[in-house]
């Protein structure tokens, strides 16, 4: 088991000021689920399902009220800022806003990669080609690249750490179909050639469906439901899970 969460719980404090009393906000309720070897999962839900947040807690970007969460079945919490960056990596929404526009692709590469790693140069190489970009790139500005191309490098640069688990925030998100396409095909050969497992957070069931293993179904905080592909698409039961099924239709 790479992850195993239980029982994670989150909390937060809106509208407190001298004249508003304190509001609680309750983004995640008792969620709990693993993620397995050579696994990819996908977390599904609206906007404000508490998808993100999940993705955050694992990475340590924003703390948690209570619950389990093991990585190589040691907590999270003992882990070192360092250890844990290189064993989750995190793919933002918008690649562009996590690059320096002031900085080379090359200079902003440079800054991932392991200081033990001896051959920095043809490392970069390497993780730019699972992406199917070369390294002609490096001298070239975040602003020269499309949306499509600033996520393949993005991808790269997480890559650069060799993480066991890769988290991808709505990877997908403003992508016409082809470069969906073509991101889908680069998650499949990350899992195949680097045995990467892999998160990815996104309201598109449809896109779920077609590179899942296993999948996480939030709403308003809770956990709807979590399975299988094929259990997910035979639950009946559920009005929503079944609304998120025929929207891929619409």
């Amino acid at each position: 088991m790479i992850l195993k969460v239980e029982n994670l719980n989150k909390t937060y404090k809106i509208n407190s000021s001298f004249l508003k009393k304190e509001e609680i906000f309750k983004a995640l309720n008792n969620i709990s689920f693993n993620l397995e070897e050579n696994c990819v999962l996908s977390i599904i839900g609206e906007s404000g399902s508490g998808k993100s947040t999940i993705a955050k807690i694992i990475c340590s970007l924003i703390p948690f009220d209570s619950g389990i969460i093991k990585i190589n079945n040691k907590n999270i919490i003992d882990y070192t800022r360092e250890e844990l960056s290189n064993t989750v990596q995190l793919i933002f929404q918008n690649p562009y806003a996590s690059f320096n526009p002031k900085l080379t692709i090359g200079y902003s590469l440079l800054e991932a990669v392991d200081k033990n790693i001896k051959n920095k140069k043809e490392f970069i190489k390497q993780k730019l080609s699972l992406v199917d970009m070369n390294d002609d790139i490096l001298e070239k500005y975040p602003h020269q690249f499309s949306g499509g191309q600033r996520q393949r490098i993005a991808i790269a640069r997480a890559l650069l750490k060799s993480p066991q688990i890769l988290i991808a925030d709505e990877p997908f998100a403003s992508l016409d179909v082809i470069n969906q396409s073509i991101i889908m095909n680069i998650f499949y050969k990350i899992k195949k050639e680097q045995k990467t497992n892999i998160i990815f957070i996104t309201h598109d069931i449809s896109l779920a469906f077609k590179i899942s293993d296993k999948i996480l179904i939030l709403q308003n905080g809770n956990m709807i439901k979590y399975g299988s592909c094929k259990d997910i698409k035979q639950d009946k039961t559920n009005k929503y899970i079944d609304e998120l099924i025929n929207s891929q239709y619409l």
